[in-house]
């Protein structure tokens, strides 16, 4: 019954979505946004209609696994080595600049010093799905500065995590060598079974697809919920981590051309929006007025923090200036990333449901003005960016005037 229950509110939800994403498009903003403020409109933090379950928090799990298995399979590799290295200093400074800045405002506003180091931890955190949807809508995925965004994501994951052990380790007296050592195991064999047994799962794909492509879909999906289950239960990374990487690694295979209908299908057509759709379910901002003052400062700096650090980071990769602005601006978003840091120190009793609550603040802010940044920020230097130009298989890049450094 509970179920029967849930079924009419689900096709609301995937029918507002379509729709204000529909509406949000014909004005000018990225579809998510719509989709977003369909989760705040009708949750707790306006009209109160809808509340997240434990069924809808399956469901957008599910979609974001997909949405960040689809980014993957839309990496570029060779595009991705070219930027290697930009993606690193974008992580770095990225990671760095949140840190130091939610520590430094923590004990300004006289918080303990573990608990302005959690709530640094917490604005390290990048959730990179809403920019790759973003990015995907405007065509910018591939270029230079999208795959600079995506790879610096992983990386910060990486460092989120690290940083996170850390800091329990200091507040608990816990050991933070085996997560650190769980974390490299599982990318080390998650990439050697990628190279060494992909090829030979890929030629049996190619040969089943002309029988039937339901079962090839199926399998790579298997595979994309195998990978996604084993970056957070064995290597302690974020599910989505998981499934990027394995998109990523099938990105070069002659089975991909064959998977991305079936599987944008399946996730922008159910999953995906309720994702988006849940995260505004989230928002909850009732008792953040009794830290007004510094839920705003946190929020300014969740934002200020990505743009500066990780923008200094992609310009001192070599990018152009406007390409390092708009990879700041697409790893403001927190996301997920950010919710479970926060949750993780609420049960630890690391944090009060004050801190908790400004976190939860300052993560759906971030959801909501990434896309309409982002947007922005290419509407300003459109024409100024390197073009992807897809000629068949074959992938080239054409640079546009740069800006006057």
């Amino acid at each position: 019954m509970e179920t029967t229950n849930l079924l009419l509110p689900l096709a609301g939800i995937l029918i507002l979505a379509k729709l204000v994403a529909l509406l949000s498009k014909q004005v000018g903003l990225p579809a998510v946004f719509g989709e977003l403020m369909v989760g705040i409109l009708v949750g707790p933090a306006v009209l109160g209609f809808l509340h997240e379950t434990d069924f809808l928090k399956i469901v957008a799990q599910l979609g974001v696994i997909m949405l960040m298995f689809i980014a993957g399979l839309e990496t570029d590799l060779v595009l991705m080595r070219k930027v290697g290295k930009a993606a690193f200093l974008t992580a770095s400074a990225g990671v760095i600049a949140p840190l130091a800045l939610g520590t430094l405002a923590g004990l300004a506003f006289g918080l303990p010093l573990f608990v302005s180091l959690f709530l640094g931890t917490a604005l390290t955190a990048t959730s990179v799905s809403i920019s790759a949807e973003t990015l995907q809508e405007l065509g910018k995925l591939r270029t230079r500065a999208g795959t600079t965004i995506l790879g610096a994501a992983v990386i910060d994951d990486v460092m989120g995590v690290i940083i996170l052990a850390l800091v329990l380790g200091e507040t608990s007296g816990s050991n933070i060598v085996f997560p650190l050592v769980k974390m490299v195991i599982f990318f080390g064999v998650a990439i050697i079974v990628g190279i060494k047994f992909l090829p030979w799962i890929n030629r049996h794909l190619v040969k089943w697809h002309s029988h039937t492509e339901e079962a090839v879909l199926a399998v790579v999906l298997a595979l994309a919920l195998v990978y996604s289950w084993a970056a957070e239960e064995l290597g302690g990374v974020a599910a989505i981590t998981g499934a990027y990487l394995l998109g990523v690694l099938l990105s070069r295979l002659e089975i991909k051309t064959r998977l991305e209908k079936g599987v944008h299908s399946i996730g922008y057509g159910f999953f995906i929006p309720i994702f988006f759709v849940d995260i505004g379910l989230q928002a909850n901002f009732a008792g953040l007025m009794s830290a007004a003052a510094l839920t705003l400062v946190v929020a300014a700096l969740a934002v200020v923090s990505k743009i500066i650090g990780c923008g200094l980071g992609a310009w001192a990769g070599r990018l152009k200036r406007s390409e390092a602005v708009i990879v700041g601006v697409g790893m403001i978003s927190r996301g997920e990333v950010a919710l479970v840091i926060a949750a993780l120190g609420l049960g630890e009793g690391l944090i009060s449901i004050n801190i908790f609550s400004i976190i939860i603040f300052m993560t759906v802010f971030t959801t909501l003005v990434t896309p309409l940044l982002l947007k922005l920020t290419y509407t300003l230097f459109e024409g100024r960016q390197p073009k992807v130009i897809i000629h068949g298989p074959i992938l080239e890049m054409e640079e546009s005037p740069s800006v006057a450094a």
